[in-house]
């Protein structure tokens, strides 16, 4: 039993060499290499936890009304509510149990990690209402055409479960600002919300790794930008 539990470690700790091999390859492999930011289009913001990436957008663009598809109302927090109280939603989508499991890092549990990476079924969109992002660390921005943004919030779509009848169903998220709802496809170790994230950039025409299984995959091709030096004060003569 020993020498067959020590072999079957030996091969997990293989494939989960290949399969991290095969991400840095992916991640450094760009796509779409053509690809200029226009000088006219939509700013976004690609977005991050230091684990989980999604999309910052505008609540309100391109005749697209994500409020009215994520109404405030459904959040916990009522001072989310009224109108204009917020002007963008962050789109992320992952594995429910790892999702609802793990509000943060002390809480991650990796049996739960481990059944997510293995492949999932159940999956969740996770909304963040927010006002005024702020690029840096945990938002890099981008600027992209106005057909660009029309086709991303179009695929973005056809992620969410629509109910046969009435509005989408909230799950309280993690705290004020935040919500779930029931979407489709499967996750995977393969199909991660990294790759999730570098797919739908990859479809829009966005420079981005041809597989970006892990969140550096991703905002390794959005470097922050540092803020402007202040100019030093003038000195008395």
């Amino acid at each position: 039993m020993l020498k067959k539990a020590r072999t079957l470690l030996a091969w997990l700790a293989l494939i989960a060499g290949l399969v991290f091999a095969a991400g840095e390859i992916g991640g450094l492999w760009g796509t779409n290499t053509q690809w200029r930011a226009p000088k006219d289009g939509v700013t976004i913001y690609v977005e991050t936890n230091g684990f989980h990436t999604g999309f910052i957008l505008p609540a309100r663009a391109e005749g697209i009304d994500w409020h009215r598809l994520f109404p405030p109302t459904d959040l916990s927090d009522s001072r989310y509510h009224a109108t204009g109280a917020t002007d963008h939603v962050a789109i992320g989508w992952g594995e429910r149990d790892f999702y609802l499991n793990t509000p943060d890092w002390r809480q991650l549990d990796p049996a739960t990690m481990a059944r997510a990476a293995i492949g999932s079924d159940a999956t969740l969109i996770h909304i963040y209402h927010m006002n005024r992002p702020q690029e840096g660390r945990y938002a890099r921005k981008l600027v992209i055409s106005h057909a660009a943004y029309r086709q991303l919030a179009d695929r973005l779509m056809t992620d969410i479960a629509f109910p046969e009848r009435g509005p989408l169903k909230p799950i309280p998220g993690y705290g004020g600002d935040d919500v779930f709802y029931r979407a489709h496809g499967r996750y995977s170790l393969v199909h991660s919300c990294n790759a999730w994230t570098g797919d739908h950039l990859r479809a829009i025409g966005v420079r981005i790794g041809a597989w970006t299984p892990a969140e550096h995959h991703v905002m390794r091709w959005f470097p922050e930008v540092s803020p402007p030096e202040t100019a030093a004060p003038p000195t008395p003569d």
